[in-house]
């Protein structure tokens, strides 16, 4: 394995710090100065890493994406095959369950929803997903109506998470989870039989599989 240099090992210290931070105090509370200070580094060093919170949100929520990809492609060897709805499905039970089962996590999640830090590293993803869906499924989407449904899936996820996290929304989180990819499924017009059976499928595979080693911040 390659050695780290100097650069990378104070990057990865100053993230290090961020999460730290986000988790123990929550996005707003924390500063640029507090994550400087936190991880015994200068300010001018600190924004040449990362030059804004946001940039931090980018990062953080990347390796989490990467990380529940990872361990899914793990547990799915030796599966049945799977098509781009299934996976997401799959995907969307483990994202929010280590996004809202932990009180501090969920703060910062719905911190950052507030001021939608999240949108720009989500859109692009998101919507190759989506192209998928419309593949897959040979759904008659024009272009134009494309990018609407984009625009108010991510409307209702935003709102339903915040209702979620204001106790307006009151159930469990995996129901919360189905709850969510369901309205998208329908929103793109995926059949409700195949929503049901998914749904069902997705809730067995993560009753049945550990996935406790994903993180968000710490």
């Amino acid at each position: 394995m390659r050695k780290m240099t100097k650069g990378e090992m104070t990057k990865e210290r100053i993230y290090t710090s961020a999460k730290e931070l986000f988790y123990n105090q929550g996005y707003n509370a924390t500063t640029i100065q507090q994550i400087a200070d936190h991880s015994d580094t200068t300010l001018g060093s600190m924004t040449y890493h990362f030059a804004t919170k946001d940039t931090f949100v980018a990062r953080i929520f990347d390796d989490y994406l990467n990380s529940i990809h990872e361990s899914l492609n793990k547990k799915l060897i030796g599966y049945k095959p799977i098509n781009s709805f299934e996976r997401h499905f799959y995907l969307t039970m483990v994202w929010y369950h280590y996004l809202l089962s932990d009180c501090n996590v969920k703060n910062f999640y719905y911190e950052i929803s507030q001021n939608d830090s999240l949108y720009p590293f989500l859109h692009g993803k998101i919507s190759d997903i989506y192209h998928d869906f419309v593949t897959d499924y040979n759904l008659r989407i024009r272009p134009i109506e494309f990018d609407a449904l984009l625009i108010a899936d991510f409307g209702a996820r935003r709102e339903l998470t915040r209702g979620f996290c204001e106790d307006k929304i009151k159930m469990p989180v995996e129901d919360f989870s189905i709850l969510i990819i369901s309205n998208t499924a329908r929103c793109w017009g995926i059949p409700q039989k195949s929503i049901y059976r998914v749904g069902y499928e997705a809730l067995l595979f993560f009753r049945n599989h550990d996935f406790s080693e994903i993180k968000l911040l710490i």
